[in-house]
């Protein structure tokens, strides 16, 4: 390995005051510690580690510290790179929301504290004293005197680094705050669905790689910690690649997990084996290795933005029909029936134990959801198709804002006996441009039909694989032909006979004031729903005047800024605002008897 090479890789060390050690090495007091896997951990004058880099050199991630006025060194920026080759980055308490108080009309205001400040947080949160105080420090619960108080909520927050640097740095997502030169607990990532793919692998490999300095002369148990609590199957499964779970009772620790009010009592400890990457730029991968056996391989030019997992030893691919096999002739990336071939490099250590598997694909992919085309996407389109929410005071994208008025209307529609009933019992059904919220609108039943018109293809091919994922998880595969993607077309809306017992519609914000479209989406409605039926509508307020007109009988509306899932996103993100227009609306095209009168 040569060490100049891997200093002066273009994407090894990017932060301005890392660039003294690619010049002068030594001098500037680096040392390097080689792992097991063959793997380097350079670590800079102040003892802290700056670059981990696999056995030929490839970054894998990179820090920046600062000295503490105080003393010792914290963590100033981190940028991990992703298998697919993006790069994000971690900005510790990159997102801070203030809150101000007036406490001056409270009977004794004088005599309150800190704590009884952090006790009503508690209260409100649901949580307890303890972990309230573990989160708001003392400088960030500040009392001026006046009856005035300042909270501070403080984040760590994740960026994608377009460039693999921070100069044109987007905001994609957070979690809580963590001390990263004392790794003292495991967090989980908000606003998940923003995380593109690879990303909490990454940063617990970062996390773990951090734990692993900190704790040479003997391993400090963790827990999970957060305000609130998100524990979930999927935090289980990528905490337990990195650290291993235990429990006190007899209970699995999965289940205690699980559990909101004890999963703080899960012990988590350094697993002995976990996952490490591979980067080969020669080929555009990366393998991920486990116990000498690959675990799954992502390769960079893949336009359908999906890794290859090992195929388990029953021989059938996992749920999208992709698997990777090693063999004597090299690594087989398998794609339902195609097959492409790759060499197999010798610093992956790969144990001549990881033998064989026969594969047995399935015969249809995810692909046959488009029977007209594909979408036509660069790999990365398909890799990053995220929504990512902004940070600062700016209207919320388009596709971003489906997301809470479906989530809304899905939870709505479930309170509602007659209309859940409705719904359950439609067999065709529509869902128009509503595809970056599309998860929350789909119902999985043998007997119905989803047509889906579509304008974003990258993320109908996300929803197509996860149709596929989750019907092949259910073992009901045979279904997947009763869901159609097809890309919009304006004449639609007038050439299409078929009648549906249920729509969804997301009407463009670019609609809105053309009142020559508001009109043809109501006739469309008014057209294609059948007698009795229901529509779930995205729109503007002036919706209503075209609505009545059509004889379109109005269930329930709501504006878009009073519904609770955008509610609870300011929470985490305050300053975003949705389109004052947008209006979430339940309708029906009356038939005797059904539906008399609205909902609350």
């Amino acid at each position: 390995m040569n060490l100049q090479s891997i200093l002066d890789h273009p994407q090894a060390l990017r932060f301005s005051a890392n660039q003294i050690y690619r010049q002068e090495w030594k001098s500037a007091g680096g040392q390097i510690i080689e792992q097991t896997t063959g793997h380097c951990v350079f670590y800079g004058k102040h003892g802290q580690r700056i670059l981990l880099v696999d056995p030929d050199g490839n970054p894998l991630h990179e820090c920046l510290w600062e000295q503490k006025p105080s003393g010792g060194f914290s963590l100033a920026s981190a940028r991990l790179r992703l298998d697919w080759g993006q790069w994000v980055g971690i900005k510790p308490e990159g997102l801070v929301n203030t809150i101000s108080l007036d406490l001056s009309r409270r009977q004794g205001w004088e005599r309150i504290t800190q704590d009884d400040l952090r006790q009503m947080a508690a209260r409100s949160l649901n949580s307890d004293l303890a972990m309230v105080r573990f989160f708001y420090r003392d400088e960030d619960v500040v009392l001026h005197g006046d009856g005035q108080a300042t909270i501070r909520q403080v984040k760590d927050a994740f960026y994608v680094l377009p460039n693999g640097s921070f100069e044109e740095a987007k905001f994609m997502s957070c979690m809580s705050r963590m001390e990263w030169s004392r790794i003292d607990y495991l967090p989980v990532v908000e606003l998940f669905l923003s995380l593109l793919p690879g990303t909490g692998s990454a940063t617990f490999e970062f996390i773990r790689g951090l734990y692993d300095d900190q704790n040479i002369n003997g391993a400090l148990p963790l827990h999970y910690s957060g305000i609130p609590v998100y524990p979930s199957e999927a935090a289980f499964r990528l905490f337990s690649l990195f650290f291993t779970p235990s429990v006190s009772s007899r209970q699995s620790p999965l289940e205690v997990f699980l559990d909101v009010e004890r999963s703080h009592e899960v012990h988590w400890l350094p697993a002995s084996a976990f996952p490490v990457r591979y980067m080969d730029e020669e080929q555009h991968l990366c393998v991920t290795v486990r116990n000498q056996m690959v675990q799954k391989v992502t390769w960079w030019d893949d336009p359908s933005g999906l890794s290859f997992n090992r195929i388990p030893e029953s021989g059938l691919p996992v749920s999208d029909n992709r698997g990777v096999e090693v063999t004597t002739e090299g690594l087989w990336l398998i794609d339902g029936r195609e097959r492409k071939k790759l060499t197999i490099r010798p610093s992956w250590q790969l144990s001549k134990l990881n033998h064989s598997v026969s594969c047995q694909p399935l015969e249809g992919t995810w692909r046959d959801a488009f029977p007209m085309r594909m979408p036509l996407l660069t790999p990365v389109e398909a890799f990053s198709s995220v929504l990512l929410y902004p940070q600062k005071s700016e209207m919320i994208g388009e596709q971003e804002s489906q997301p809470f008025v479906f989530d809304f209307l899905d939870d709505f529609l479930e309170e509602h006996q007659d209309l859940f009933r409705a719904r359950s019992n439609a067999t065709e059904v529509l869902l128009s441009l509503c595809e970056a919220g599309l998860g929350s609108c789909l119902q999985y039943q043998e007997f119905q039909i989803h047509t889906v018109w579509y304008k974003w293809p990258h993320f109908a091919q996300k929803h197509a694989q996860s149709i596929w994922n989750r019907l092949s998880r259910m073992d009901r595969l045979a279904w997947f032909p009763n869901f159609q993607f097809l890309p919009f077309e304006r004449h639609m809306l007038e050439t299409l006979p078929t009648r549906y017992d249920w729509i969804f519609l997301w009407i463009p914000f670019s609609d809105y004031s053309n009142h020559t479209m508001i009109d043809s989406w109501v006739k469309f409605l008014k057209t294609s729903l059948s007698e009795g039926s229901v529509g779930c509508v995205a729109g503007p307020p002036v919706l209503e005047g075209y609505l009545r007109s059509q004889g379109l009988q109005i269930l329930h509306s709501a504006a878009g800024s009073t519904l609770p899932p955008f509610r609870i996103h300011q929470t985490i993100l305050p300053h975003g605002w949705l389109n004052p227009e947008l209006t979430a609306w339940i309708i029906h095209n009356p038939a005797p008897n059904l539906f008399q009168g609205s909902l609350p």
